[in-house]
């Protein structure tokens, strides 16, 4: 039996619907429960009914011909009758939001059609308030029992019902329903029931992600270590033999719903903890950036002609790494070595920075040392352990004529290689102190004419790509 058709027993009910089919139908479904129905299609003579008669549960179709739901419930309320039996509304309008709007109305419930059985004897006990055994206080937290054996749910009920909401279905699929209306806080679950058991019941719930924190406890007259086994595998967390001992079952649901209560305020500690750290973690990425960009700012300013110059560089080789689909945190990586690139220039004398005729060899061989200074100085930052990588070796060549190292090929840091061929192109497309900005059509010549000798030949052919789409000027508006 699918429903605990006991506890609506003796019951006298009033069904007003227009519609003879849905009147037949609960009349079927209420035949063998013990309750009395009576059915009408007139509004009037519901009224009429509901005058001369005392009705337990009201039970009111919302769209009809004459009236509406609404309207009926208002009306009966406004002269008093029946003014302690519960009013459910009952209709096809079957919207997320229908419930919220029935209960906002004044209705003790709301059944949809097509009506399941169990849904109608449930929603008729749980609104009487005075003789629902399911009646809710809020300061209790909710257990919902599901077996087949009638003894077992009133033996279990009357154990709990002292210290907690206790509901009761004597299905697997009654149990579903009543997870669709409502998440208790345990279910204990009978393991052999006919239809659906307790062990499908229990792979069907752990994919819906809503009841993946209820605690569940199986119920089981066997001695069948593989049957528990497999309970455990599937998520429940104890077990209650049969027959019940009350101080057992009471002190292992206590045990349970406690340390369900437990894991769910250490997963909230530490949800919450995650997110201060995250918000830290971001804090300071972004303190960090802006003391590279100010840093980076303070390297340009050495150079009245190369402001902005750092800056572009970083996006010039954020773009080239986009374009070669490396990640966005590889992207990011490669945009804070292109800002911090120069910053050995630092420990370059200015005048010989700014000067505008031709450097001498020794003047040369200072402005050669900036990049290791510039892997000394980054060489420092424990926390981003690679940074110091486009400082030192953005001025190698891929012919290996370049410096400090003279790498060639492949064995130059590929970072150090992007950054290169975009510092190259900011050089030549920006005023220096010893030359005006170069036209494009040159810069792009001495782009193809350094492929595979200055430049590795990948990342030119993509700074070519740049130049001819014209983006390099999107992003100097960006500045």
């Amino acid at each position: 039996m699918e429903s605990n058709k006991n506890s609506i027993q003796g019951l006298k009910i009033l069904s007003l619907d227009d519609n003879a089919i849905d009147n037949g139908i609960l009349t079927e479904l209420l035949k063998d429960t013990g309750a009395t129905l009576q059915t009408t299609s007139s509004v009037v003579e519901a009224y009429e009914l509901i005058e001369e008669n005392k009705y337990d549960v009201l039970l009111i179709d919302h769209m009809m011909p004459e009236s509406d739901g609404i309207t009926v419930l208002k009306r009966i309320r406004e002269l008093h009758l029946c003014d302690n039996s519960p009013i459910i509304a009952v209709t096809g309008n079957n919207i997320s939001s229908a419930r919220a709007n029935y209960l906002n109305a004044g209705f003790a419930d709301y059944i949809a059609k097509p009506i399941n059985k169990d849904v109608l004897i449930r929603s008729i006990s749980r609104s009487l308030n005075t003789k629902s055994e399911d009646a809710i206080d809020d300061d209790k937290q909710r257990i919902l029992i599901i077996d087949d054996n009638q003894m077992n749910l009133l033996l279990a009920r009357k154990i709990l019902s002292e210290e907690y909401n206790v509901s009761v279905v004597s299905s697997a699929k009654a149990g579903l329903i009543f997870l669709e209306e409502t998440i208790p806080d345990m279910i204990l679950l009978d393991l052999h029931m006919p239809g659906i058991d307790g062990f499908q019941f229990l792979e069907i719930i752990n994919q819906d992600d809503r009841y993946k924190d209820i605690p569940i406890i199986c119920l089981t007259a066997d001695d069948d270590h593989d049957s528990e086994l497999r309970c455990f595998e599937l998520g429940a967390l104890d077990f209650i033999t049969k027959p019940f001992i009350a101080e057992i079952m009471r002190r292992r649901v206590e045990r349970i719903l406690e340390l369900s209560r437990l894991q769910h305020d250490l997963q909230l500690e530490v949800e919450k903890k995650t997110e201060k750290l995250h918000k830290h973690t971001k804090k300071l990425e972004r303190m960090t950036d802006e003391v590279m960009f100010t840093l980076a700012s303070t390297i340009d300013a050495k150079d009245k002609y190369t402001n902005g110059h750092s800056v572009r560089v970083a996006e010039y080789s954020r773009l080239i790494a986009k374009m070669l689909n490396m990640s966005g945190q590889e992207q990011d990586d490669i945009y804070r070595m292109g800002l911090l690139h120069d910053i050995g220039k630092i420990g370059v004398p200015d005048e010989i920075i700014n000067k505008t005729s031709r450097l001498t060899d020794e003047e040369y061989a200072v402005i050669k040392m900036h990049p290791i200074i510039g892997a000394e100085i980054l060489g420092n930052m424990s926390e981003l352990p690679d940074i110091a990588i486009g400082a030192k070796y953005h001025h190698e060549r891929y012919d290996g004529r370049g410096y400090p190292e003279g790498l060639s090929g492949e064995n130059i840091p590929l970072v150090a290689r992007i950054i290169g061929v975009a510092d190259a192109y900011d050089a030549m497309t920006s005023n220096r102190s010893y030359r005006e900005v170069m036209p494009q059509e040159k810069v792009r010549d001495e782009i193809v004419k350094g492929k595979g000798t200055q430049f590795d030949p990948v990342f030119s052919e993509i700074m070519l790509k740049i130049i001819d789409d014209d983006k390099q000027y999107d992003l100097r508006e960006k500045k």
